[in-house]
């Protein structure tokens, strides 16, 4: 487990009643240091943490902070009652406006599996699927991450795997399932002892696969784990600069890649995602340098790239500076402030976007001519004009984490939009 020192850990009562979960919190506790005594809470205790003691009150872009604490840590367990929304409006009501609907889903023990797909296909290409989750909010301080101040974990895992199965078995055209995009679920591994049991799960399912994705060196207690092939790791690879000073908890590139040939000498499917890749000063070297040394200690399967999105221009240099960045991009980024209003993909427009990626795509194609290579949530014109270059489509393209990227696929066997057509089936709900 990763060195922390939290400034408060809260425990909801369905945890301090029962012994399994009890002993897990009290692992990862006793791994910690200094951590303070630990809070019995209820429901209703949640409205005066979150208005009153400032339980969410650092949940903010972590460059902005000086220096940047540890996450509160709370523990909880997943309900299965049909009472979500129900519940999710009750804490909206009693708190005021509330953002970020998955981790107050998770601080009142809801929100594991979600039907989710892209609020605007004409702007971002990516897939429909059932998300599920486990934890929300992170270790690793990225500078630019917005999911620090409080870290939420569910821990009755046995009661989630029951409903997992229940998931797999009514949505047989979703293969594969992506633990965690609000959360690296690594971390707190081995004392939490949560992930394990999920991935011999999976181990126990033909033809279905987990997928985690992560930044994290701690594989170590994987190695005996009965996987049976069935999860694949995805770490999201950064080079040397951005890695080092923009990512300050996270593993280095080279602690990432050592990690990753581990898991690959274990039997894990390996695949890495270039995101975000933010155009630091040096990031054309640290782009060869990183896919260099991804090769030669690593066989992935496929490899996706991101360039930095999601805000526009200003925030991302409240966040992590402007003295990181490449001159000469980020004066396009900033030239291009009105062109880029309305999009989905800013700050940087698409002649920086494309620059970035081809660059990136010649580097792997030195040392690989067949690896799919895949451009992650990016826009229709951007795929238009490098879906040639790429060898693949909206539809069929293979990415790090989509719903039906098994392990060693090169193209999807039916278009990716129509395999989901009509959204969830077989009578299964959002939890």
């Amino acid at each position: 487990m990763y060195e922390l020192s939290p400034p408060a850990v809260y425990v909801h009562e369905s945890v301090q009643a029962d012994p399994r979960y009890r002993a897990r919190v009290e692992r990862v506790v006793a791994a910690t240091s200094n951590a303070p005594p630990v809070r019995v809470y209820r429901d209703d205790d949640l409205p005066g943490m979150i208005r009153d003691e400032g339980l969410l009150a650092g949940r903010v872009p972590m460059g902005t902070l000086e220096p940047i604490p540890d996450p509160a840590l709370v523990f909880n367990t997943y309900r299965f009652d049909g009472r979500r929304e129900e519940r999710l409006t009750w804490l909206k009501e009693a708190c005021g406006e509330l953002s970020g609907d998955q981790l107050h889903l998770g601080l009142l023990g809801y929100g594991p599996f979600c039907w989710w797909t892209e609020k605007d296909l004409g702007k971002r290409i990516c897939r429909p699927c059932w998300r599920v989750h486990f934890q929300n909010g992170c270790l690793h301080k990225c500078r630019y991450c917005g999911f620090g101040g409080v870290l939420v974990s569910m821990v009755n895992v046995e009661d989630y795997l029951d409903q997992f199965a229940r998931l797999i078995e009514r949505n047989g055209w979703q293969e594969t399932f992506l633990l965690e995009d609000d959360a690296d679920v690594l971390p707190l591994e081995p004392e939490l002892g949560c992930m394990g049991p999920i991935v011999e799960f999976f181990g126990t399912q033909p033809g279905r696969y987990l997928v985690l994705h992560t930044k994290s060196w701690n594989v170590d207690w994987m190695r005996d784990l009965r996987h049976n092939g069935n999860t694949i790791l995805v770490w999201s690879l950064s080079g040397r600069t951005q890695a080092d000073e923009l990512e300050p908890v996270a593993g280095s590139m080279a602690q990432r890649l050592q990690a990753a040939r581990k898991a690959q000498e274990w039997g894990y499917t390996v695949r890495y995602k270039f995101k975000p890749i933010i155009p630091v000063r040096s990031w054309r070297q640290d782009a060869a340098e990183a896919v260099e040394m991804l090769f030669r200690m690593t066989r992935p399967d496929v490899i996706s790239l991101c360039v930095y999105m999601w805000m526009d221009v200003h925030e991302m240099t409240r966040r992590i500076g402007r003295e990181v960045l490449d001159p000469a991009l980020l004066a396009a980024a900033e030239a291009a402030v009105e062109q880029m209003a309305d999009e989905r993909v800013k700050p940087f427009p698409d002649d920086v976007r494309a620059e970035i990626y081809e660059h990136y795509f010649r580097e792997i194609r030195r040392h690989d001519a067949d690896v799919p290579v895949s451009i992650s949530t990016e826009s229709p014109p951007m795929w238009r004009r490098l879906g040639g270059m790429l060898g693949a489509e909206p539809g069929s393209y293979v990415c790090g984490c989509g719903p039906n990227s098994t392990p060693w696929r090169r193209t999807l066997p039916c278009n990716a939009f129509q395999a989901a057509a009509g959204g969830p089936v077989g009578g299964f709900e959002a939890m």
